[in-house]
Parts: C-alpha cells; structure tokens; sequence
C-alpha cells in the first residue's frame, strides 16, 4: 500500500513538466540538447575550457574545478581507447580505488572499493540493486561514462558506504545519424560482436531511436569455466524543443555462464608452500556442479525540461527485475599437509525486482552580490523479492575435498538448496533532500542536507522481522577559484548504511555512520580541459556492531574503521591527440576500534576485525600512469601516418594484508601477512585504415594488451583463507566499422 501510495505521489511530481511539454509548439530541431548539457561534456566558461561533471556531485552543473569534492570523470573515448568493458577495467587508472577485490575469477560482479570501501554502483543517477548474489551488472558497450565521487555521499543518494559511489551514464538517442559496428577475438577463445545505431526517426529530429546489442563468449580465466552474454536496448527519445526532453530505454541482458566464484587458499599463492606454488588457472570447484545464470530486465524513464535559463527540472524512473541460478563448490580452507583444502558448496536461486524514482528542480538567482544555486528533490526506491540460498562445508555433508597439485574432478554434488525454504524480503527507502550553492567573486559555498526514512521486511517460513530506521545527513564545503585556475577546498560530509539486528538486551541497533573531512587543491591550466587533483582526507566508518569485550555472546555498536590518505590524480591532454591520465595514493587504514582477539584461537590478534589491525586487501600504496597519443589530431602528421593511435600504461599495486587459518590437533592458529606488491604494464596499438582510401573509409583495427609481460600476481586476499589471481596477459584485437 505504501509502495503504491509514493508511486503515484513520485509521478505526480512530473506532471506539471509534462504539460509544460506538451504545449510546447514549433520547437525547433534540438534533439539532445538537454541530454548533451546533463552529461560529462567541455564547455567555455569565460573563454576558458572546462569539465562539467554529469550532475553526480552535486546534481547540478557544476565545474569540477568549483566543485570541492574529488570526482573523477572518465568518457566514452578514454573507455573504447582502453577496451573497459566493465567498471573493475575502467576504473584501473583512478586514484584511492582498489579494483579486482576478486582478481580473475569473479567478473560477473563489480566488486571494488573507494577509499577503503566497497562503493554504490548507480546507472543514470539511479541505484542499481538486486538480491544478495542477483547483483545487475551492466554491459558497457551501453555506457557513455563513468563518474566516481569520493567520500560519502549520502546528502544526495541516500545510504551507502563512507568511501563513495559510482554513478554510469547510459548511451542516449543523438539528433546526428552514425552507428558502430563491432567485431573482437582474443586470447582465451574470446569472440565478441556489438552494433550500436542512433538518429533521427523524423525529418523534424523531434523523434530519436537508438538500438545497442551485442554478445560475447570466452573461456573463464581458470580450468573448466566459461563466460557469456547476450544484450539489446532498444531507446527512443522525444524531444519537442530545446527545453525538453524525454528518453525511455528499454534492457534485456542474460549472462547464461559467469565464470567462477571461487578462490584459491593463501599458501601457495600469495605465501610460499613446500609443495610448490599453486597454478593461477587453478580451479576449486567441480564442473559438473557450477553454474551461473543471470537474467535481467530494465525500462527507464529519463525527463528533463527546462521551464526557463533559471529554473530546470529532472525527474529519472526505472523498473529493473533480475534473475539468478547460482552453483557452486569452493575452497573453504586448507589442511595440515598444505596441498589438501577443504570445500563448501551451495548456491542461491533469486528473483528481485527493484523500482527507482528521482525528482528534483534547480532554480538559479541571485540575492545582492550572492549567485545561488538551489536544489531541492525528493527520491524512492523499493526492492522486493525471493530468494533460496543454502551454503554448507565438508565431505560429512557431500562436498569432497580437494589435491590442490592433482585435482580430480567429477564427484556427484548433492543439491544442497533442496528443502530450503524461501525468504522473501522487501526494502522501502525515501529521502528528501536540498542544497544551496553559493558564489561570491571567486569563493564557492555548498550546503547540503537530506532525511531518509529506510524499511525493511524479511520473512522466512512464516517468521518476519521488521526494521525501520531514519537518518539525516549533511555536507558542508567551500572552495576559492583563483583566476589562474587554481581552486583551493575543504568540505565535510557524512553518510549511513542502515543495520538491522539487536544486542543481547533486545535492544534495535542504529544506523552505521560516516563522515570525512578533506581539503585539497585543483588545477586546471587555462584553455585546457585538464585537470590535476591533489586531495588529503580522514574518513571513519562508525557505529559498526562488534563482540563486546566484556561479554562475548554481546554485540555493541562501538566499532570504528578510520581510513587517511592523500590523492594525487590528473587526466586531460597534453597536446591535441596527447592524452594522459596520472594517479597516486597513500591510504592508512586502520581498525581503531574493533573485536577483541579470540582467546580461542592461538594468535587470535591477528585475525580480521581485530582492534588495532589493517583492513584486509587494502593497500598503503598504489600508482599509475597512462600516455595515448592520435596522431591523426596532429596537423603536421600526414599521409598513412596519421592514421596511428599507440599507447601504454603503468600500474604499482603495493602490499596488502590477508589472514588464514590452519587448523591441527584440535587447535586452530590465526596467521596475518602481506601479499606482494606488483607492477602491471598495458598497452594499445590502433589505426584508422580509412587513411589507406578505398573502401576503408570508417574501419579502424585496435589492438589492446592488458598485463603485457604476463606478471603473475595475487590482487588480494579480502577473506580469511581465500585469495584471488590477478589476470595474466589478455591480448584483445577489435575491428570497428563507424558510420
């Protein structure tokens, strides 16, 4: 009843911009004007070049340079240049993000953190959820861009993590008619072919399609798994004038295999065993058993108009229900002989169906000397649906153990979900937010503050537990743009995560909190889109429920994770054709107040959590560097020549802390260590053989190596016993044919 109560509330809020729409007349061709000036574009301001962010800092369009926040924006050419195809290989060049948390094995999921912390993924500004293991992922030939906002971000998003959020652009209908054809073969059997088209319908280009689709198999980066999709979305947009504008996307993807979701044990990856080291395309699971299948459906609904130059209004819906059939044998732990591991297995079968709305309307004026920007919005997400989901461990419950060195495979895998009763769980959350934006002469004020009221039902044969819980947050920064580009900043901000359970009283736990304080400068070089970022930050995560000291069977909401770390991070040209992207990062993090040890474990200090101890798989230490230069942008090139794009990067991931357990005699020993520190090279090749006339006029080839020198490398162990391979060299090769 709620939920239809708030969607029809929600859509009421649209329906003065609607009619404003509608009466429009005559409008002349503008295609996506509107859609252009929302996204990660370059505009002048005052004869100087500038980068505005996609509306995910502020949700308004607000310069980075004015911005004091740390956002970084990565675009659609940089993506294609690259070959990401997904957010873990995308965001490899970014400063303060840790990607790959689950090295070559998981890629069905985008798991990663910023600042310390696993981050939100959003898609046009929207929330992207599903079930526990029906997490949607999005194909990235669908997306124009990406955009990381760092440090919470809850003022305008609602609850998520203290390190920040990823926020996707999707691909929309354009008023100029061109598509892409796309075909790519590589190493490990990867064949991959994707079409994108957009244009005008009509001869007035008030009506835009866009169709994007595509499918690609591979084999899995370790033994006996594979991976594969299949994808379409079709879009058509209105657009009557050039105040207005409104797009509807439709998605379906399915990933009928997706790899592998295991691990492989400490010793004899990241710490050295007798017997020898571990394969990295070893594989922990039984072939017969895996599986993996994930269906997804999506409509979206994107509205902007603009009832004049001061007041402008967005509202953005989607529906998206996904589906999932999920398998799996992994390792669970390691034996006393260090070539023996113990394994689980299970799975999960899942149905969610998540809806997403978010109104706003931004009204720009001015109070004497003072330039205000203000916003004011209101967002809902409801997420329900069903799962069955059942994990168990050991030969004693049919699950086999396991010669790290001679594998064999084959054993018949009992269906651990049989009997297993659904759990049927329903999330509700609203929020209301505003921010003011004030400019006086070079000095940037925002202010920023939300409420969210959060619901949650879980029902298990019959039981239901309830949670409601609310929270306001609040961020206050302020910047000095000087005139020679130079910004200098410093802002607050806070965010929550709501937590359900009680303590041993009964007693309702609160929300877990956030906040960050950072300063820092930013410079951009006038008549350049360039942006250099140093940052310096002190984040915590609060209120985290840990075991009380004084009570084992207790738990208190007293636990802090405290992350500092300083950034430095630039991208942007050089020179026409001369692109570079440069990222630096030194992150101390820290449990300052978590579990006690375990008194039941020998060294038990050194298990995770434990007061005093690092986080796992978070590193001190990380840099990178990327160089790209077109030639074909260099006027003094010419002839063949000019048709070459070649380029190169490097990535330095230092040392991070693991733990694993080893359990002999009855007595179980805790060990912490470090894994090494890497350093990974990739490069690109590309050549617009159009330069070679003919009937080449649009075909280009590009050649993309990741891990060029086949470094064999462990990305991290974030779990107590398991730990990931990095991926060996991959060698893509792509032959496009644009219109």
């Amino acid at each position: 009843m709620r939920f239809a109560y708030w969607s029809v509330s929600l859509a009421a809020l649209m329906m003065p911009a609607v009619s404003a729409a509608a009466n429009e007349a005559d409008a002349p061709d503008a295609a996506s004007a509107i859609a252009d000036r929302d996204r990660n574009m370059t505009i002048v301001v005052n004869g100087q070049l500038t980068a505005v962010a996609s509306q995910s800092g502020t949700k308004t369009r607000t310069p980075l340079i004015e911005t004091p926040q740390t956002i970084t924006l990565i675009d659609n050419e940089e993506l294609v240049r690259r070959n990401a195809l997904s957010i873990n290989q995308a965001l490899t060049y970014v400063a303060g993000v840790g990607p790959n948390q689950r090295g070559n094995v998981a890629t069905r999921y985008d798991q990663l953190t910023i600042r310390g912390f696993s981050p939100a993924v959003f898609l046009d500004g929207m929330r992207l959820q599903g079930g526990t293991y029906s997490s949607p992922q999005i194909d990235f030939h669908r997306i124009e861009g990406i955009d990381v906002v760092k440090g919470p971000a809850s003022v305008l998003y609602g609850n998520s993590t203290p390190g920040g959020l990823i926020n996707l652009s999707s691909k929309v209908p354009q008023s100029e008619a061109h598509g892409t054809v796309e075909a790519a073969v590589g190493n490990f059997d990867l064949l991959r072919g994707a079409v994108d088209s957009t244009g005008p319908i009509d001869s007035e280009g008030r009506f835009l399609y866009r169709i994007i689709g595509g499918a690609e198999r591979s084999d899995g980066f370790v033994d006996h798994t594979e991976n594969e999709r299949y994808y379409v979305s079709p879009m058509l947009s209105f657009v009557p004038d050039e105040a207005t504008a409104i797009t509807l996307i439709a998605a379906y993807q399915r990933d009928p295999k997706g790899g592998a979701y295991g691990s492989v044990p400490p010793i004899g990856s990241a710490v050295a065993n007798p017997n020898g080291q571990i394969r990295r395309s070893f594989y922990d699971g039984e072939p017969s058993y895996e599986a993996f299948d994930r269906k997804q459906w999506s409509l979206s609904a994107l509205f902007r108009h603009d009832f004049n130059e001061a007041i402008r209004y967005r509202a953005n819906a989607r529906y998206i229900k996904v589906k999932q059939h999920y398998r799996s044998v992994y390792n669970s732990s390691m034996l006393p002989d260090l070539r023996t591991i113990e394994r689980g297995g299970g799975g999960s079968d899942e149905s969610f169906s998540t809806f997403t709305i978010d109104n706003n309307i931004a009204a720009s004026f001015t109070t004497g000397p003072l330039k205000h920007e203000l916003l004011a919005g209101l967002d809902f997400i409801h997420n329900e649906g069903t799962g069955y989901q059942s994990f168990v461990r050991g030969a004693a419950n049919g699950i086999p153990n396991l010669d790290i060195y001679a594998p064999v495979y084959g054993v018949a895998i009992p269906d651990v979900l049989a009997g297993v009763p659904p759990t049927f769980s329903r999330r509700n959350q609203i929020g209301v937010y505003a921010q003011d934006q004030v400019h006086i002469g070079g000095l940037n004020l925002i202010g920023s503050i939300r409420k969210d009221w959060y619901e949650q039902r879980t029902t298990t044969s019959g039981v239901s537990t309830a949670l409601r819980q609310s929270k306001t947050t609040y961020r206050a920064g302020a910047l000095y743009a000087f005139t020679f580009g130079l910004s200098s900043y410093f802002s607050y901000s806070t965010s929550f995560e709501p937590q359900s359970g009680v303590n041993l009283a009964g007693e309702s736990f609160i929300p877990v909190t956030g906040r960050q304080y950072e300063a820092g400068l930013k410079f951009q070089p006038r008549g350049t889109d360039t942006i250099l970022t140093l940052s310096v930050y002190d984040l915590a995560r609060q209120n985290v429920p840990v075991t009380d000291p004084d009570d084992p069977r207790n738990t208190i909401q007293v636990g802090e994770v405290k992350t500092r770390g300083i950034e430095l991070e630039g991208r942007g040209s050089i020179r026409p054709g001369l692109e570079f992207s440069l990222a630096g990062t030194y992150m101390d993090s820290e449990f300052v107040r978590g579990n006690p040890p375990s008194t039941t474990v020998v060294n038990g200090a050194a298990q995770s959590g434990v007061t005093g101890t690092r986080p796992l798989a978070i590193p001190k230490w990380t840099a990178s560097s990327f160089l790209s230069y077109d030639l074909s942008k260099n006027d003094a090139v010419t002839g063949p020549l000019g048709g070459l794009t070649i380029g190169a990067g490097i990535r330095y991931v230092g040392g991070s802390d693991g733990t694993y357990t080893l359990v002999s005699g009855g007595i179980t020993t805790a060990t912490r260590f470090r894994t090494a520190g890497y350093t990974l090279v990739d490069a690109l090749i590309a050549y617009d053989l159009g330069r070679l006339g003919g009937t080449m006029e649009g075909v280009s080839l590009a050649i993309n190596a990741s891990n060029l020198f086949d470094k064999r490398h462990v990305t991290s162990c974030l779990s107590n016993n398991w730990c990931w391979f990095g991926a060996p060299r991959t060698v893509v090769a792509s032959l496009r044919y644009k219109w």
